[in-house]
């Protein structure tokens, strides 16, 4: 006797003629897909994805013969616009991508491209992030802004790029990665990794640099002025932009999709910045139990953010953070408060509207999830069942000038190294003359 194929409270129940009992065993799912691959010993995988199917997953096959970057890309597309509903439970978009052989043999599409060591950092990432540090943050860094006009003298401080750099790590990194997997929907961190095409930190990098270049400057110079300035914007628009998308996963929007094509990043990022502004309490890890806990969680942070920023009005705070002529605050001190006043109270009442996470009282039979959770996955799930089959996507480039031969192409190749090269050395040999 079964039940029926629900995922919810699934059961198999047999009559125990030792004990005169019905047995009832949990996760019956999974036993019944392992004992359809033993029976075909993994070389007839026809019935193993219609069981797949049977039990309401989205299976994508990748063929021997078809796997490439292209139809990997399609796949992560199609997963973001059509399996990625945050109103779901996570067993109802359930999906994995399965790679067959020549022999029939089934096995878990991965990706190998250093992409598990990202999700990891990514993950102690999103456990270290401090919503509070990204607040005082973002509400004393804009006591630069009151010396904008070019008499100021601003510069940065011993202490800014220390404190960009290094004490507000968490805080700051990977901003790109975060905007993608919450906002966008990327389904994994793999999936980023191959639409991308690059996993380095850059925005980060190019704050912290511009601060750095801004304190080799000549000192009171316009230049060094705009550079601190610019260094502290990008900085701010960091800790907005990962306050952002995690308030937006914390609110369960929608994911946006593709919906702008080619600028989707640059429109998801920038959607991120200004949920960020606007919704900045929502960022915070405790805002997830909604309703009192959240509103009080706001409270507290608003009063200590508060205290800080009122403190950091001294000459002496300043003087490590930016350093040169004192600046009228009272137009920033206005800016700053009425922000954070209006930022409090739209957070408190979308706080409200975020429905506590059920409680799984048995998270073992509970649900029976077929699947796990894999960041290497395209698709960010694979069958516990089947063995992986890592693939690199650099081996799989199909770059190049598809009008021209290879031999073509390595003759260009030449012609242009060479061209470049001799660019260089004749303007290093003019350079000599020239002293």
């Amino acid at each position: 006797m079964s039940s029926d194929s629900s995922f919810e409270g699934s059961y198999v129940c047999e009559f125990n003629n030792t004990s005169k009992k019905w047995e009832c065993r949990q996760f019956y799912k999974t036993q019944i897909l392992q004992a359809i691959i033993e029976q075909h010993d993994n070389r007839d995988g026809r019935q193993t994805i219609d069981q797949l199917k049977e039990f309401g997953i989205t299976v994508y096959m990748a063929e021997h013969d078809t796997v490439n970057i292209e139809l990997l890309k399609q796949v992560i597309t199609h997963v973001t616009l059509n399996r990625n509903d945050r109103s779901k439970e996570p067993h109802e978009n359930q999906r994995c991508i399965l790679y067959r052989n020549k022999n029939g043999q089934l096995f878990n599409l991965t990706i190998d491209d250093g992409s598990s060591g990202l999700a990891s950092t990514w993950k102690n990432l999103l456990l270290s992030f401090s919503g509070l540090q990204a607040m005082v943050a973002l509400s004393v860094l804009t006591r630069a802004f009151a010396c904008m006009n070019s008499e100021s003298n601003v510069k940065p401080g011993y202490f800014l790029g220390l404190l960009i750099g290094l004490v507000l790590h968490e805080e700051m990194s990977q901003s790109v990665l975060n905007v993608a997997m919450m906002v966008v929907g990327t389904p994994s961190v793999a999936a980023f990794s191959l639409m991308s095409g690059g996993e380095s930190d850059w925005p980060r990098k190019l704050a912290v640099f511009t601060l750095a270049l801004a304190a080799a400057q000549d000192a009171g110079s316009p230049t060094q002025t705009i550079c601190t300035l610019l260094g502290i914007a990008m900085s701010m628009a960091l800790l907005a932009a990962n306050l952002g998308s995690r308030a937006w996963m914390h609110m369960k929007w929608q994911p946006i999709g593709n919906m702008f094509g080619p600028f989707t990043p640059i429109y998801a990022y920038l959607a991120a910045i200004l949920t960020g502004i606007i919704f900045p309490f929502l960022g915070y890890r405790q805002i997830q139990t909604g309703g009192a806990p959240a509103i009080q969680t706001i409270m507290i942070n608003c009063a200590i953010v508060a205290i800080l920023f009122v403190l950091s009005d001294l000459n002496v705070v300043q003087g490590f953070l930016f350093m040169g002529d004192v600046c009228d605050q009272s137009i920033i001190n206005i800016a700053l408060g009425s922000w954070l006043a209006m930022a409090s109270v739209t957070s408190i009442f979308a706080a409200k509207k975020i429905a506590k996470p059920e409680a799984v009282e048995n998270v073992e039979g509970e649900i029976d999830m077929i699947l796990d959770e894999d960041q290497t996955s395209p698709v960010g799930f694979k069958v516990p069942n089947f063995p992986d089959y890592p693939i690199d996507p650099v081996l799989y480039r199909e770059d190049g000038l598809k009008c021209f031969s290879t031999n073509v192409q390595t003759f260009l190749g030449i012609v242009v190294c060479l061209g470049f090269g001799a660019f260089a050395g004749v303007a290093s040999i003019v350079d000599y003359f020239q002293l």
